[in-house]
């Protein structure tokens, strides 16, 4: 059942990451990288985290971030089409 809750909130943060980086303003994109990799940094240093297997660490840290990065390049190329698009319609209209 905890597998589930984890499915479920990771699905949720890329959708939210989805929905960030289709913004006008390119640096909404860049909350969720940002706090993520905060997050990660102060459970390294936290003496509350402890973390067995350093490399099995620095791979969630590094993979979780590449998928929210990714996240982020798709949803500035969906804009800069989506733009692309609307210019065309535009351009197409003043021919009329």
């Amino acid at each position: 059942m905890l597998r589930i809750y984890g499915f479920l909130i990771a699905i949720v943060i890329l959708g939210i990451q989805s929905f960030l980086s289709r913004r006008n303003n390119v640096y909404w994109g860049a909350i969720l990288p940002v706090m993520y990799l905060i997050t990660f940094t102060y459970l390294w240093f936290s003496e509350t985290f402890f973390v067995k297997n350093t490399s099995s660490f620095l791979f969630g840290v590094f993979g979780g971030l590449v998928v929210l990065l990714g996240a982020w390049a798709n949803g500035r190329e969906s804009l800069k089409k989506k733009r692309k698009k609307e210019l065309e319609k535009m351009k197409l209209h003043d021919f009329k």
